[in-house]
């Protein structure tokens, strides 16, 4: 069994003709954590940003193979021509990734792209999502399972710096809702900006660093339960790297797991 992704095969590149590429760990879900213990096994999706069109490669190592999984022009998104002239330009590392109820989902906010990039890992197809209507700050938006199979959004909203965080949940069940309601507004200390790292299913990551400009600033992150929405701080330190470096990492399968103590 494979313990890490190989190179896409040719014969599947040369489908693709000249792409921006972005790769995503499948994370595993409650049910799936008991058969990867036993089984070690893990998946990743591949996104292929065309010029004319999307593609996704899905790679596991039960087969050590990759194979096409979905494709989707621009055109068919029903994008219109100015959104599809902004949008395939852009490199997928800048689009921020989100996984919840078996969908990924991409949003673009840093652009101010009203719309969410979604892909059905069970029907394996794209289509979009509409969020709820405002003005999303690029310091932040992030996707979680809401419970009974709702999604709901944490973000800054808004066009001021505010340190108020939105907890918004759908409606409707099912992947693509159309009605929203603003669950709850977290209120933050004040003199600090803060950023939404990343999310899982049932944890937000978020970080904040003092508001005025130091040379050697003081990092902390906390963590938000999605079910109780209570604030917790996770680490509090001094670094240089920049926001960008940092990642969440949770529900790894025990072959990655075994990978990286090798690699200690």
């Amino acid at each position: 069994m494979a313990s890490r992704a190989p190179p896409v095969p040719d014969n599947l590149v040369a489908l693709l003709g000249r792409c921006r590429c972005k790769p995503s760990l499948f994370p595993l879900g409650d049910d799936e954590e008991e058969a990867a213990v036993e089984e070690a096994s893990f998946q990743v999706m591949l996104m292929a940003y065309c010029e004319t069109k999307l593609a996704a490669f899905v790679f596991s190592s039960s087969t050590g193979q990759w194979r096409a999984a979905a494709s989707k022009g621009w055109s068919d998104l029903a994008l219109c021509s100015s959104e599809s002239g902004m949008m395939s330009p852009v490199h997928p590392l800048f689009l921020r990734h989100h996984y919840a109820y078996g969908c990924f989902y991409w949003d673009c906010t840093l652009f101010r792209w009203k719309k969410l990039l979604m892909l059905d890992t069970t029907r394996m197809e794209f289509s979009l999502v509409v969020p709820p209507p405002g003005e999303w700050r690029k310091e932040g938006f992030a996707i979680v399972e809401a419970g009974e199979g709702r999604l709901g959004i944490f973000g800054f909203h808004g066009e001021s710096a505010s340190s108020d965080l939105i907890y918004t949940f759908a409606w409707n069940k099912g992947e693509n809702p159309s009605q929203w309601k603003m669950e709850k507004t977290i209120s933050l200390d004040s003199g600090y900006r803060y950023f939404i790292i990343a999310a899982t299913g049932r944890y937000l990551l978020l970080t904040r660093t003092p508001d005025i400009s130091q040379e050697n600033p003081r990092f902390e992150y906390f963590s938000i339960n999605v079910k109780t929405l209570q604030l917790q701080m996770v680490y509090s330190g001094h670094s240089r790297h920049k926001l960008s470096g940092t990642h969440i990492y949770t529900n790894f399968p025990p072959s990655l797991w075994s990978s990286n103590a090798n690699m200690q």
